[in-house]
């Protein structure tokens, strides 16, 4: 009997190959020919360390994947990667009467969409668990599944030992905070290290990939370099810990608990870990929850109970006969009549399919330097790490550019694209818009603008997907996406198609003169020569009020765009405010996710937001910040909100003092920023106007007013419409700002909220959305 294993690459670590690997054993045990068909270019070389490690036998023979549907002596082929599922069509082309079984690895949130289009050619799909069958035959209406988790078959049990008390965590992984969220295990450290005094424990992060530059910024954002250790290997007795948003099977996890380590672990956002392992005493289940994680965590560091290990790891304590559930399917398969298969798809086009996916892509370059890197002499410099580098960094910019002009002219009716502050943050009317669609229509899909991790991290704490800004993914989708909704302006190389539509929310309501109406005449024609083409792609236009659209249609000159449609309803982020303003429990949310602690309810913070200066500056106000901290109470403390264009500045004023703090502008709303403060200073922001929604104080800090007004220019007298005053404060005056009654709060938030934001209401976002999405539904 023959078995062919099909894969991405068994020659490299990672799950998927661990369970290939095991599988071969496990057959090769049978004396069963294993053909492991490899998606990857690789050398004999690779060959013979793979046979030394694994000490495979010379039953099991290596092929690149181009040779599938060769051998007519293969029995049953095994396809161990989703995206290769269409591969069963060209397999029973060339093979009608061999089973071929897919095995499903990844979670099915993650699962390609056009999955349902090749499980017709598969004769059975593996899957881990009973959940994931039930799921999947709901989902796909596919009724031939095999339960059965992957191969434990390179794992033995553990002595029947207790672990040595250890406060170690250990994370193995790679750096992935998509999937793995190794975020969150940064964060609970902090609450653990700095909130409970827990400073014994120590959190070490084995791994590699794109996130580490993330785990860093964290790590120095929590003061926690005594604490993370990174790639300094493994402790002699650790906990293992995992935070991973899913794993359907987890081998590090088991591999832990087979050496007599106990393990900390997330179940998973489907749950899948906790039905492949249970409930056992060598293991503590989280639920990001850091509140009630920590008293968790602390117990079972400190527990000193006695482990069965033997009972505790039930998937390895009773092994199933793994090559047996093939067997039987395999029996059954050959006494049934065989129905005749029908392609949908060409061999040409199934191979297109796969190799050219931008997952899969194998460019002749691959091929070339599998077949060079064995040569004595060149051998050595194509394998150097720098070399190696410098070729994956190209080929990556060629796919990159490769995807960036493929145009995609299809636009899907129920897909959305959000852009907030040209990708710098997830914030504004953008962000409360993308999540009343989320609630109200589940089936929507959203993609949300990002120009770094940090923002990612946001994007994905609300279950979106982020996209990064002026990538061929961001191109693409962007293409895709029937509405557009900007705060800004989208990038111009993204265009517009036909059947897409732009809708505009702005980021406030302006104060300081804008484009068309600047008062120095060169850099406004500058600004307008630009800003023109791009606000005649706008379909709608959000506004708070008839004087905010008239301000709107002086700065952006809206006559030049007579299909624009302007909805003077209100903005969405100020109707988060107006819903939350009353609300202390919003208030303690806000106050746990920006400083990872519990809200004091004796704090008082102060929020002081100046808005950019086009000039370049080393700070952002004359007053003595550090002094101004010193000269107010105890329980009063400064946030810093920088605009997004001095984000630089931050390494000025984060370590200025412990009361002053100042947040990565990536992570922060400044709407959610207003309901967790008491006092606003500001100078010419909008900020002013949107904040005095929650009729809270607001002190108007200018420094420069003359000098602005002769280069900028203002739309209309603060203390006219506004009933608001800026003033040159000192450190001194303003203290006394700070902390002084100040009986016209009322008066000037209601002026603000009469005279320039009357539309804004709670229900803003529901008359929008009608307006806006519902109506084409009905």
């Amino acid at each position: 009997m023959k078995v062919g294993i099909i894969g991405f690459n068994v020659f490299s670590p990672g799950g998927t190959s661990r369970s290939n690997l095991n599988l071969t054993k496990e057959f090769n045990q049978e004396g069963i020919t294993i053909v492991i068909y490899n998606a990857r270019s690789f050398s004999p070389t690779d060959i013979l360390s793979l046979r030394h490690q694994e000490e495979l036998s010379s039953q099991v023979i290596f092929k690149p994947i181009q040779d599938l549907g060769k051998d007519e002596t293969i029995d049953l082929y095994i396809i161990t990667r989703e995206t290769f599922f269409p591969l069963a069509q060209l397999i029973k082309h060339y093979c009608p009467h061999v089973m071929v079984i897919g095995e499903i690895h990844a979670p099915l949130s993650l699962l390609p969409d056009n999955l349902v289009t090749d499980l017709h050619a598969l004769d059975y799909v593996r899957v881990a668990t009973e959940s994931i069958k039930t799921q999947f035959h709901m989902k796909y209406k596919y009724d031939a599944l095999l339960v059965h988790h992957v191969s434990t078959h390179h794992v033995t049990l553990p002595q029947n030992t207790a672990q040595k008390p250890t406060s170690n965590l250990f994370v193995l992984s790679r750096f992935e905070d998509d999937v793995k969220d190794i975020s969150y295990a940064i964060r609970l450290l902090d609450y653990l290290v700095h909130y409970h005094k827990a400073t014994h424990i120590k959190l070490y992060i084995q791994g590699y990939g794109p996130s580490e530059m993330l785990y860093r910024n964290l790590i120095n954002n929590y003061s926690l370099h005594a604490n993370v250790f990174f790639n300094q290997g493994t402790p002699v007795d650790y906990i293992y810990f995992s935070t991973s948003r899913y794993e359907t099977f987890g081998y590090s996890i088991l591999e832990a608990l087979a050496e007599g380590k106990r393990a900390i672990l997330f179940p998973g956002e489907d749950r899948v870990l906790r039905e492949v392992y249970g409930n056992p005493n060598n293991i503590q289940w989280i639920t990001k929850d850091i509140q009630a994680d920590a008293p968790r965590v602390l117990n079972f560091i400190a527990s000193t109970e006695r482990i069965n290990y033997r009972q505790a790891l039930p998937v390895i304590a009773k092994p199933q006969n793994y090559v047996s559930l093939y067997m039987q399917q395999l029996a059954t398969f050959k006494r049934q009549k065989q129905k005749h298969f029908i392609a949908t798809k060409s061999v040409d086009d199934v191979w297109t399919e796969v190799l050219t996916s931008p997952v899969h892509q194998i460019p002749m370059a691959y091929q070339l330097y599998g077949y060079l890197k064995d040569k004595p002499v060149i051998g050595k410099f194509l394998t150097s790490h720098s070399v190696k580098n410098m070729l994956h960094s190209m080929l990556d910019r060629i796919e990159a550019w490769k995807e960036r002009y493929q145009r995609t002219t299809f636009v899907n009716d129920n897909m959305y694209f959000i852009e907030s502050f040209h990708g710098k943050s997830f914030s504004g009317d953008p962000k409360y818009m993308a999540l009343w669609l989320k609630q109200n229509i589940p089936d929507a899909k959203i993609f949300v603008s990002s120009v770094n991790q940090l923002v990612d991290m946001e994007i994905r704490h609300f279950g979106m997907e982020a996209l990064r800004l002026g990538s061929a993914n961001y191109l693409q989708k962007f293409r895709m996406c029937k509405y557009i909704i900007v705060n800004g302006n989208p990038l111009d190389k993204a265009g517009k198609g036909a059947n897409q539509v732009i809708i505009q929310t702005w980021h406030g309501l302006p104060l300081k003169k804008m484009v068309a109406d600047l008062e120095d005449l060169k850099h406004r024609q500058q600004e307008l020569s630009a800003f023109l083409p791009r606000m005649k792609k706008w379909d709608y236009l959000l506004t708070s009020s008839a004087f905010n659209t008239e301000l709107f249609a002086s700065a952006f000159l809206l006559k030049e765009n007579p299909k624009l449609e302007i909805l003077e309803m209100g903005a969405p982020r100020n109707a988060y405010l107006i819903q939350n303003r009353s609300r202390h429990g919003e208030k303690a949310r806000l106050h746990l996710k920006y400083f990872n602690r519990p809200l004091d309810a004796t704090k008082k913070f102060i929020l002081f937001c100046p808005t950019w200066r086009k000039q370049e500056r080393e700070e952002v106000t004359g007053i003595d910040l550090k002094k101004l901290i010193e000269n107010l109470p105890p329980e009063y403390e400064v946030i810093v909100k920088l605009h997004p264009l001095e984000t630089s500045l931050r390494r000025l004023y984060k370590s200025l003092d412990p009361r002053i703090h100042c947040l990565f502008n990536e992570l922060v709303d400044i709407q959610e920023l207003f309901i967790l403060v008491d006092v606003l200073i500001s100078d010419y922001s909008s900020a002013i106007f949107d904040y005095a929604h929650l009729n809270k104080k607001i002190i108007i800090l200018q420094e420069d007013s003359e000098n602005y007004q002769k280069k900028v220019g203002w739309y209309f007298d603060m203390k006219t419409t506004c009933l608001l005053e800026g003033k040159s404060y000192t450190t001194e005056s303003l203290t006394q700002a700070i902390l002084e009654e100040d009986p016209n709060i009322f008066s000037y938030c209601k002026a603000i909220q009469n005279n320039l934001l009357n539309k804004d209401n709670v229900f803003t976002n529901e008359k929008l959305m009608h307006e806006l999405f519902l109506q084409e539904r009905l």
